[in-house]
């Protein structure tokens, strides 16, 4: 199987029947009816090594008819929504390998947080992990027990740090707010601590309130084009001076999605991925996008 049965711009959802592949199932199912785009069920088998420079998405590919797991994810689209184009796929290899190879094609993967062979206690399995690392398009890692957005109203969540790694997460935030009617609260923290002076018990005497305004000012130059690209969606800006982590934790408690990018403004240019991108994924409680900043702008329509 190659990445040439892969639809350009597509919905690739990664299936194993496990309950948390079946909550990815679902949301992948609303967005692809959402974005009106087709869906790609893979389910990799996972025994054999796949390692191919061809970006090949498994050895080969059994007849999906006579793979059961792929046999009830079909049933379920079907029943949710039966006008989405949808081509199930049941690959020799390992899902990583096969998810992260589909995102040079996909226009989004969507993942379970932890699949059938996930250890219980483990917030966020290996291979969404990997994935989300290593792919080339917007990820969604859907968690079981989360709360879990369909189509149409909700509340959106951005993190947004004034890097060049947090502008796509904010282009894939607004557009994806604007197609189900969502509001957005764009999440900015600082975390400023001043080291001079305070190293020798001097008392520091700079302005927090000054620090602040041009935090809040920073936030608000790097919205103006989407507030006007986007007059309907309405956005909320949360500029404070805390713990990102802390911060996007609880202002996407009960949000549809939480949309994070893949580096933040303090983030080594060899990492893949941000710590704060990591921790928010084995946290957050409602579905996590991770857009990443490589290949330019990812919008979500």
């Amino acid at each position: 199987m190659s990445t040439h049965q892969i639809t350009e711009g597509s919905v690739v959802v990664g299936v194993d029947g496990s309950p948390s592949s079946e909550f990815a199932l679902r949301w992948a199912v609303n967005d692809a009816r959402r974005t009106r785009r087709p869906l790609h069920l893979v389910h990799a088998l996972e025994n054999e090594v796949v390692l191919s420079d061809k970006h090949q998405l498994g050895t080969k590919e059994a007849p999906a008819s006579s793979d059961p797991v792929v046999t009830a994810a079909m049933d379920i689209v079907r029943t949710i929504a039966p006008e989405v184009q949808t081509t199930p796929h049941s690959v020799t290899g390992f899902a990583p390998t096969t998810l992260i190879a589909a995102s040079k094609i996909a226009g989004t993967v969507v993942v379970g947080s932890h699949g059938r062979s996930a250890i219980p206690t483990v917030l966020l399995g290996s291979i969404s992990q990997q994935v989300a690392i290593h792919s080339s398009c917007p990820v969604v890692v859907v968690r079981e027990n989360g709360t879990q957005g369909d189509v149409g109203p909700g509340h959106i969540v951005v993190g947004v740090d004034g890097s060049e790694a947090s502008k796509p997460a904010i282009s894939y935030a607004f557009a994806y707010a604007a197609s189900t009617g969502s509001s957005l609260t764009a999440v900015h923290t600082w975390w400023w601590e001043p080291l001079e002076g305070v190293s020798l018990g001097e008392p520091w005497i700079g302005d927090w309130t000054q620090i602040a305004s041009q935090e809040a000012t920073l936030v608000s130059e790097l919205l103006a084009g989407w507030t006007e690209k986007y007059p309907d969606v309405p956005v909320r800006r949360h500029v404070v001076r805390g713990d990102p982590l802390v911060e996007l934790l609880e202002q996407s408690h009960g949000a549809t999605l939480l949309v994070v990018g893949s580096r933040g403004r303090g983030g080594f240019a060899g990492l893949l991925l941000g710590s704060v991108s990591r921790r928010i994924l084995k946290r957050s409680t409602c579905p996590v996008a991770v857009v990443r900043s490589v290949g330019g702008d990812q919008p979500a329509t």
